[in-house]
């Protein structure tokens, strides 16, 4: 037994020497490059737009469209806004103002659905909106009161909402580079 224990004092006594030995030399080494932080913001997206709409109920036809379209998305793809828009009838009454339409809007960069009022001049009454908007297509219904529904389909020049702007950070002792932190190099 007493030959097990001096054979295990000997190696750890080497074990000892040989770690004190390398005393003194750099510690850990850092890795030459790591992801870097990224930190999602909001951003506006706001746009002039125009498009077709085809209309059945109070009134049958096409109408011509022309919008404002203010949106604010964050970085989880959420998005809130506002458009104003007016509709110039093409066919199914006189060629004329259609429609002018406030909307809230609220969704994701995809599609967003949206709430509104406004006041149809060929009806000559006000109304409420309802309707959905996706990357270059819409629909939904106007209820113009006295008159009844005038639901819509429509193709118009909105596409998908831009993406949040994105911000990379790196820890200290690297320089960004892309979305990588690369080890600053030592003069």
């Amino acid at each position: 037994m007493s030959s097990i224990i001096r054979t295990a004092s000997l190696l750890l006594a080497s074990q000892a020497v040989a770690i004190s030995a390398f005393a003194g030399e750099g510690g850990p080494t850092l890795p030459p490059t790591v992801p870097a932080d990224s930190t999602q913001n909001s951003r506006n997206d706001n746009k002039i737009y125009a498009g077709i709409n085809w209309n059945w109920g109070a009134r049958e036809g096409a109408t011509a469209v022309v919008g404002y379209r203010a949106a604010k998305v964050r970085g989880n793809d959420r998005v809130r806004g506002a458009k104003v828009e007016m509709s110039v009838v093409l066919s199914g009454a006189p060629v004329g103002l259609g429609e002018i339409r406030v909307k809230a809007l609220a969704g994701k960069r995809n599609v967003q659905g949206e709430l509104g009022a406004g006041f149809s001049f060929q009806g000559q009454a006000f109304l409420l909106n309802a309707g959905v908007q996706g990357p270059y297509v819409n629909g939904g219904t106007d209820y113009l009161f006295g008159k009844g529904w005038q639901p819509y389909i429509g193709v118009n020049t909105l596409g998908r909402v831009k993406k949040a702007s994105e911000t990379f950070s790196c820890p200290a002792g690297y320089d960004l580079s892309g979305s990588t932190c690369t080890l600053q190099e030592e003069d």
